[in-house]
């Protein structure tokens, strides 16, 4: 069985909150040259740049490392802030595939899209080898990547596209299959427990905003996703899903959510440092347990590892 990307992307989207969106970063132009300039997805966008696609407003770009699924993703959440009430800022995703993508490949996720209702409305000529509008969604297919762009306008969304596919090339590569940060592996028991057998695949991913861990073993997927910053809207979504309760994590009470759906959202600390733990799929009878504890397991080191504690920079 593949892994969904845009069920992964729709629960991600849901768990960081409709509207509100992870914690701003203004991101650097990127650069030109013949050798990887840029090392995450908002690195390929100028700020500038994408002001002038949304005439005007407060420009915050904000990186995150996901959604994992087939293929997985890299996006660059974009920020629009007008400085109104009839206007609220708004994040929609800008998402890069992280891994070479074939044209085989290629097909076979367009047929699983058409599988899901997903596919063109209107194609867009001139963008990449393959791209088309579907309702909420450009798709574009360059070379060997793929860059989705959830949201945003559909004509605002070609023009950022069109910013993004000649850059591509600057993007360094992702980490390599078996990649792993250290954080991660000191919880991976707690994790194939979670799994309920031996990790046969691992890859995790640290950004100045993020760090992501990664444990596969046959069709499960298990990911965590700590930032440094707590998401309140994330937090009240969480309790709202059906058969959510409250969990107590690393001797706190009441700092956490589990979600039948197989989600553990925890916090840490008085400047709210954030987990998300997602299981697919997830038997809420075998598993709950196993991941509430793994939750438990990255509690104490939760506020030595976030990627950045404290207010966003600004300039």
């Amino acid at each position: 069985m593949r892994v969904r990307s845009i069920a992964a992307f729709a629960l991600v989207l849901a768990a960081c909150g409709s509207g509100a969106g992870p914690a701003a970063d203004t991101a650097t132009a990127a650069k030109t040259g013949s050798e990887p300039s840029a090392r995450r997805v908002c690195d390929l966008l100028d700020p500038a740049e994408v002001r002038a696609v949304y005439s005007g407003g407060e420009v915050r770009l904000s990186d995150y490392a996901g959604p994992v699924g087939d293929p997985s993703f890299e996006s660059c959440y974009v920020t629009i802030d007008y400085g109104t009430t009839t206007r609220p800022p708004k994040p929609f995703p800008l998402m890069v595939s992280m891994d070479p993508v074939s044209a085989e490949e290629h097909l076979a996720m367009l047929e699983e899209d058409a599988e899901e209702g997903i596919g063109p409305r209107t194609v867009v000529p001139g963008l990449g080898d393959v791209a088309y509008i579907a309702p909420g969604l450009l798709h574009v297919y360059a070379g060997d990547r793929v860059v989705r762009i959830h949201g945003g306008g559909d004509d605002n969304a070609v023009d950022l596209a069109a910013l993004v596919v000649p850059r591509l090339a600057e993007l360094a590569p992702s980490p390599d299959p078996g990649s792993t940060q250290p954080a991660c592996d000191a919880v991976t028991p707690e994790a194939e427990a979670v799994l309920g057998e031996p990790a046969t695949g691992r890859r995790d991913r640290r950004t100045q905003d993020e760090l992501r861990c990664e444990w596969t073993a046959g069709e499960t997927v298990l990911t965590a996703t700590l930032r440094g910053r707590g998401d309140e809207v994330g937090r009240v979504w969480a309790m709202d899903r059906p058969g959510a309760e409250v969990v107590h994590v690393g001797g706190l009470h009441d700092n956490g959510v589990y979600v039948p759906s197989g989600r553990v959202y925890f916090w840490m600390g008085h400047q709210q440092v954030g987990m998300l733990l997602r299981q697919r799929p997830h038997d809420p009878g075998r598993d709950r347990d196993h991941l509430v504890a793994l939750a438990d397991a990255f509690a104490p080191s939760l506020l030595d590892v976030a990627p950045r504690v404290g207010p966003a920079p600004t300039r």
